[in-house]
């Protein structure tokens, strides 16, 4: 029996031995995981691109062939589906290629065990604004560039916009009465209504120092004494006023406005040439306040109030070519500003 016993032993020692060691291994190899790896990748979207807009997908790869799940990590108004990694323009989120031509955002990748991270640039592509826009908006910026770039057959046209910076202040020249006076005030309040939510206005002064403007009611002839170069112009002809300004580099300053009498129209008139607007093609039926010819029937139109506003507001800048102008204008509009 005993020459039995001792090989049956050695057997079963050797089995133990083997199966302890295939175990340890078994565990090595669970317990190594490899941590996913995100892609290097460049991204662009169009500016203005509506909520829901893809802007790609992050591409990442597990070499354990783990299901994996995405997440921005840094907060932005940029999504991420949390499956497949497509990236999409989120609710809030302002492309405005003028303001910044890229954004950045952080995506982390979990593979059920390490989290991976990077970081991503989006370029923002410039667009044709203008094309976005409905046709009465564009025919708004159409009629804002016939206007401030002198573009009627009338004028020499403009290369670039021009407008006050600072309010027009008008010194009255000569005697008038205390209904002229009041004639003209209104017509300046009824600018200034235009322009309640821009820091311009017009109004009058009393002092020829705190001016940068100055009126002059009267006949043609009584310009030669005042104005001998702007009676040099009028005399002889048929216009019942004239503005001159001084432009300097697109910025206007010291209008001399004559009017030769104080009807609203006018005055409208001539003030809308010192504040850098020029004759308008709306004459046949529309009565705009800037048609070369006038009569009591013309006044302010209602797309002309809108310009005015737009000319005169506290961001537009002066001395903007017709492309700049119309950039400008459209991703106003688009932006809802």
């Amino acid at each position: 029996m005993r020459k039995l016993f001792i090989p049956m032993a050695a057997v079963l020692y050797w089995s133990c031995s083997t199966d302890a060691e295939l175990f340890s291994e078994n565990l090595l190899e669970e317990s190594t995981n490899t941590s996913p790896i995100l892609a290097t990748q460049s991204l662009a979207v169009d500016e203005h691109s509506a909520t829901g807009t893809s802007i790609g997908t992050i591409v990442a790869t597990d070499a354990d062939n783990d299901e994996l799940s995405f997440k921005i990590e840094d907060g932005s108004l940029i999504n991420i589906d949390e499956k497949n990694g497509e990236v999409t323009v989120g609710e809030g989120l302002v492309l405005d290629f003028e303001t910044a031509t890229s954004l950045s955002f952080t995506v982390s990748v979990f593979d059920g065990t390490d989290i991976s991270q990077q970081t991503y640039n989006v370029t923002i592509n410039d667009i044709d604004e203008y094309m976005l826009l409905e046709q009465e908006q564009k025919d708004t910026i159409d009629y804002f560039m016939y206007l401030t770039l002198w573009q009627s057959p009338t004028h020499t046209p403009l290369e670039n916009s021009s407008r006050w910076q600072t309010p027009m202040n008008i010194y009255l020249d000569g005697s008038i009465s205390t209904s002229a006076k009041a004639d003209i005030e209104n017509v300046l309040e009824e600018f200034n209504i235009i322009f309640e939510e821009s820091s311009f206005s017009l109004s009058l002064v009393s002092t020829e120092e705190s001016a940068n403007a100055h009126l002059y009611l009267g006949e043609t002839a009584e310009l030669e004494n005042l104005w001998a170069d702007m009676y040099e112009i009028v005399h002889g002809k048929t216009y019942s006023g004239y503005a001159m300004t001084a432009n300097n580099s697109s910025v206007l300053s010291n209008s001399r406005i004559w009017v030769s009498s104080t009807s609203s129209i006018l005055l409208k008139h001539e003030l809308g040439h010192a504040l850098g607007f020029g004759h308008s093609d709306k004459c046949e039926s529309e009565n705009s306040f800037m048609c070369s010819n006038i009569s009591q029937e013309h006044d302010f139109l209602e797309l002309e109030k809108e310009i005015l506003k737009l000319a005169y507001s506290n961001e537009m800048p002066e001395g903007l070519s017709e492309i700049e102008i119309k950039t400008y204008l459209a991703n106003k509009m688009i932006l809802g500003d």
